[in-house]
C-alpha cells in the first residue's frame, strides 16, 4: 500500500550536488556545533544526576549489585532495565569520574545521533550526503527544544531507548518493504532491547502491528510475532539470569506502579502547555516550511520507501505520546518521556531529505521559495536559537573537576565518607554501594522505604555524611540523627 506521493520504485533521480553556499553553511554550522558539544562534555561532570544515573555502570564493573529488594538499605535507585548500565559499562571501569563522565556523554551523543542518521539514511535509500545534511539539521533541532536537548546534558535512557526504537523502525521497514532478510530479527531484538533499556518502549510491539497491517504486511505478522518472542525471551531470560527475577521485577514494575500521582487535570493542563511552549521554535519551523513553499512542492514525491517508515514513525510516536505523557504525571516522572517528539522530528527529516536529495524546482506562483534555502533559513535560525540556550545553561569551557575532588577525599578517607547524592564516588574508592538519596526518596514515596536499621546497617559506622551542594535533597539525612524514623507518607 503504497502513498499516492512516493514516487514509483523504478524512477530514480540524479544525484544533486551542493553548492559553494550550502558547502560554507554546513561548514559553520558544524563548527558552532562541536563548540557547543564541547561545552556540553565540560558540563555534564557538574550535574549531580549524572554521576548518580552513570554509578550502576561502576558498580556492574565492580562486581557489585545494581538491584535491591525493598529490605535492603544499598539502594541504588535504579527502577529501569540493565541495559543502560550494560551499554556504558566501558566507561565503568574507569577510574577517574571527571574523564568518565565526559567520555559517557561523548558516547551518550553518539549512541543517539548516530540512530538517527542511520534512520533517515535507510529511508532515503543511497541518498547518504541529502541524509547527512537532514541529520545535521536534526541535531540543530534537537538542540533548540529544551525538552530534547536535555538527552545531551543529562545522562539518562531515554537516549539509549530513542535509539534503539529508531533503529527497530528502520530494520522493520527494510524487512518489509526492501525485502531485507535480517530485517526482522534485528528489528525484534532492538524492540526487546528498547523495552530492557526504558518500559515506555513497549509501545513499539503495538504501533508495529498496526503498521505491518496498514501496510498490507499481513502475511509477515506470524513471522513478526515470533520473531519478537525469540529475541524478547532471550534478552528477558538473559536479565533474568544476571540479575534475579525478585529484583527485576521489584525495581522494574512494582516501585514505578506505585509511585503517586502529581495530580488530575491541571498537572494534564500545565504539561500540554509546557510541551507547546518549550517547543515553540519546532511549530515555527513547521510554519516557515509550510507557508514558504508551494502545495505542489509540499506533498513532492519521496524517495522509494520513505513513506512507509514515516508512517512507521508516525504510528510509534502516536501511541508513545499519550502514554509518555502519563508518565510525565507520576512522581519522578518528566517531560523526558515523551519519546514521541524524536520520532515525529525524525519522520519530518525523511521528508526535508528527500526534499534535498531531490531538489524539486518551486511549483507555483514565483513567491513560493526552494525547499533548500527554506531548509538553510531554519538551519541558521536554530543554530542562533542553539547557541542562546547553551548561554543559558551558564556552560563550562573547561571540565568541573569537583567529583575528583571528592574522591580524592574519599580515598584519604576510606569507609569513613557517605556521600547520598554521589554514590559513584564511593563506589570507586570503597568498592561499596551506598543508599543514594533520591532512591530513598522515592521508595518512600512508593509505601515501600526500607526499614531504617537496614539503611544504617548499609552505612559505615560513624561515616560522615557529606552533600555536594546545591543538593536536589537531604531526604537521607531522615535515617540519622536522634530520630530515625522516616516521615509518615504525605509528609515532606
Amino acid at each position: 500500500m503504497r502513498s499516492n506521493h512516493e514516487t514509483p520504485a523504478g524512477r530514480s533521480f540524479p544525484r544533486a550536488g551542493v553548492s559553494r553556499a550550502e558547502g560554507w553553511l554546513v561548514a559553520a554550522a558544524v563548527v558552532i556545533l562541536l563548540t557547543l558539544f564541547w561545552s556540553m562534555l565540560c558540563t555534564v561532570p557538574g550535574v549531580p544526576w549524572n554521576s548518580a544515573r552513570l554509578a550502576p555502570s561502576f558498580a556492574l564493573a565492580r562486581g557489585l549489585p545494581i538491584y535491591a529488594l525493598r529490605d535492603s538499605g544499598a539502594q541504588l535507585g535504579w527502577f529501569y532495565g540493565p541495559v543502560f548500565p550494560l551499554w556504558f559499562l566501558p566507561v565503568g571501569f574507569l577510574d577517574q569520574p571527571t574523564i568518565a563522565l565526559m567520555c559517557a556523554a561523548g558516547w551518550n551523543a553518539v549512541t543517539l545521533l548516530l540512530p538517527v542518521f542511520a534512520t533517515v539514511a535507510v529511508a532515503l535509500g543511497g541518498h547518504l550526503g541529502a541524509a547527512a545534511r537532514a541529520s545535521l539539521l536534526g541535531v540543530v533541532l534537537l538542540l533548540a527544544n529544551p525538552i530534547t536537548q536535555s538527552a545531551f546534558y543529562m545522562l539518562h535512557v531515554d537516549g539509549v531507548a530513542i535509539a534503539c526504537s529508531l533503529l527497530a523502525c528502520a530494520s522493520l521497514q527494510a524487512g518489509a518493504v526492501r525485502r531485507w532478510r535480517p530485517g526482522l530479527p534485528m528489528a525484534a531484538l532492538a524492540v526487546a532491547l528498547a523495552v530492557g533499556t526504558k518500559q515506555l518502549a513497549i509501545v513499539l510491539v503495538p504501533a508495529s502491528f498496526l503498521w505491518l497491517w496498514r501496510e498490507g504486511h499481513v502475511r509477515l505478522l506470524g513471522a513478526w510475532l515470533c520473531w519478537l518472542a525469540v529475541c524478547g525471551g532471550a534478552v528477558a531470560g538473559l536479565f533474568l539470569v544476571l540479575f534475579g527475577p525478585r529484583e527485576l521485577w521489584f525495581n522494574g514494575w512494582v516501585v514505578l506502579s506505585h509511585m503517586p500521582w502529581r495530580g488530575g487535570m491541571a498537572v494534564l493542563a500545565a504539561r500540554v502547555l509546557e510541551l507547546v511552549q518549550l517547543g515553540w521554535f519546532w511549530w515555527l519551523a513547521l510554519a516557515i516550511g509550510w507557508l514558504a513553499l508551494s502545495p505542489p512542492t509540499r506533498v513532492a514525491g519521496l524517495v522509494p520507501g520513505a513513506a512507509a517508515l514515516i508512517r512507521l514513525l508516525g504510528w510509534v510516536a502516536l501511541l508513545q505520546l499519550p502514554l509518555g505523557v502519563v508518565a510525565s504525571m507520576r512522581a519522578g516522572g518528566g517531560l523526558n518521556s515523551l519519546h514521541a517528539l524524536t520520532f515525529a522530528l525524525v519522520a519530518g527529516l525523511i521528508v526535508a531529505g528527500s526534499w534535498l536529495a531531490r531538489r524539486p524546482a518551486p511549483v507555483g506562483p514565483r513567491r513560493y521559495l526552494r525547499p533548500a534555502f527554506v531548509l538553510a533559513v531554519i538551519l541558521v535560525l536554530g543554530l542562533a536559537l542553539d547557541f542562546r540556550l547553551a548561554v543559558d545553561r551558564q556552560p563550562a569551557w573547561t571540565p568541573y573537576r569537583g567529583l575528583d575532588d571528592m574522591l580524592a577525599l574519599a580515598r584519604q578517607k576510606p569507609g569513613r565518607l557517605y556521600m547520598p547524592w554521589n554514590p559513584l564516588i564511593t563506589i570507586i574508592s570503597d568498592h561499596r554501594v551506598y543508599p543514594f538519596d533520591d532512591a530513598l526518596y522515592c521508595l518512600w514515596l512508593a509505601h515501600l522505604a526500607p526499614r531504617p536499621e537496614a539503611v544504617r546497617a548499609a552505612v559505615p559506622p560513624e561515616a560522615m555524611i557529606l552533600y555536594q551542594e546545591p543538593s536536589q535533597s537531604h531526604f537521607a539525612l531522615r535515617y540519622f540523627g536522634p530520630s530515625t524514623r522516616p516521615p509518615k507518607s504525605g509528609q515532606p
